[in-house]
């Protein structure tokens, strides 16, 4: 279990060493951090934490609960036992940020989640369309114009029904030399799974399978400058 936001400064860190070693043998022991253990060493970091940096409440609750459903499908998951789907490795998505294949995309309730594009140069405009099975062109949606680089547009209010749609974008340059082709994938935060012999991510309220995931990341920090124009 990841510690990053509970100690506000290096005085809470060194404060917290002697704690850190005393349970230290009782962690390599079980060779994991169990609930005891975890416990044990937030209400030591909170003790010792800088006064003058304190701990962000939210990220603390957000830790902890992350901390408490994992410890809660673990459990299921050695009552279950192998026939369970491996719900603690699934378990492990939560909360992470995952890149999936970019050639096609599955809409819900005209949502289809986040668009990540890396533009070779500037464009003026950005159009994604959506393929049915045969290759035809079933639904196409205007994201607007954007600076070189990597940039990212939410695919909300699409107008088809629900189902897998192959993408293809364009962009127009803002050069006057014609349209080019970015490198497309679709991201997203995983907010929970479904279980099972073939396991499901929950990502933006979507079901997907986790052999279409090419990376997993931290998410990143909410940033004032998203560096995307308005569609």
């Amino acid at each position: 279990m990841a510690n990053n936001g509970i100690i506000g400064g290096a005085t809470g860190a060194a404060n917290l060493n002697a704690s850190l070693s005393s349970q230290a043998t009782k962690v390599k022991k079980k060779d994991e951090l169990g609930k005891d253990d975890f416990l044990t060493l937030l209400i030591t970091q909170m003790k010792n934490q800088d006064p003058e940096s304190p701990a962000d409440s939210k990220e603390f609750a957000t830790q902890l609960a992350q901390f408490t459903q994992v410890e809660r499908l673990i459990s299921i998951d050695d009552k279950l036992g192998p026939k369970a789907g491996d719900v603690s490795s699934v378990a492990g998505y939560l909360g992470q940020q995952v890149t999936l294949d970019g050639s096609s995309i599955d809409v819900k309730g005209g949502q289809g989640g986040q668009l990540s594009m890396n533009l070779s140069q500037d464009a003026t405009e950005v159009t994604l369309q959506l393929l049915d099975k045969a290759g035809e062109v079933v639904g196409e949606r205007a994201l607007g114009a954007f600076g070189a680089g990597k940039q990212s547009a939410q695919l909300a209010g699409l107008s088809v029904p629900d189902g897998t749609y192959g993408i293809k974008v364009s962009a127009v340059s803002a050069r006057g030399t014609g349209t080019f082709t970015p490198d497309v994938s679709l991201t997203g935060i995983v907010s929970g799974f479904i279980p099972g012999p073939d396991p499901k991510l929950i990502v933006d309220g979507r079901e997907i399978s986790i052999s279409s995931v090419k990376q997993v990341s931290v998410p990143p920090k909410p940033s004032s400058s998203a560096g995307q124009n308005p569609a």
